[in-house]
């Protein structure tokens, strides 16, 4: 199965993400506001320290952000 990077754990992030949890996928999640990923980190997610990281150690990758300052 593919490794998955999930960038932006919101309203919509964060349900998408228990999914892909659920059915198995590795999976890596980053957030500006690192506290967002903890329920993933605690359900075997892992979590990097820059959307570069994510990116660099998934085969694909999700993006879930309001607008393009949500890189900062």
């Amino acid at each position: 199965m593919p490794r998955i990077g999930f960038i932006g754990i919101g309203l919509m992030g964060l349900p998408l993400c228990q999914r892909l949890l659920a059915a198995g996928f590795t999976l890596t999640t980053w957030n500006r506001n690192a506290e967002k990923c903890v329920p993933l980190i605690s359900a075997g997610a892992q979590t990097a320290a820059s959307p570069a990281d994510v990116a660099r150690i998934s085969d694909i990758v999700f993006l879930c952000v309001s607008d393009t300052s949500a890189d900062r």
